[in-house]
């Protein structure tokens, strides 16, 4: 029906725990992947660990800042 011709193209592993398995024969782009999917959960744990001990300091600077612009709504600024 239509014209074409079959052109193969690369595609992308998703799944490549066996190339991750052997350290040596990886390339340099796929090392520096493998560190940021291993480093990933770490920084999660940190920022939760972090919200968590700050959240109520966070939410009071959010709400003053609401509530100043609540105040100073009807001002008219240059």
């Amino acid at each position: 029906m239509f014209n074409r011709k079959y052109r193969g193209r690369k595609m992308k592993k998703i799944f490549q725990w066996e190339e991750y398995l052997n350290w040596r024969k990886m390339s340099p782009k796929q090392k520096i992947n493998f560190k940021r999917a291993c480093l990933f959960p770490f920084l999660v744990y940190l920022v939760y660990v972090f919200l968590y001990q700050y959240s109520m300091a966070i939410l009071l600077i959010i709400g003053i800042y609401f509530f100043m612009r609540f105040l100073n709504r009807n001002k008219l600024s240059k």
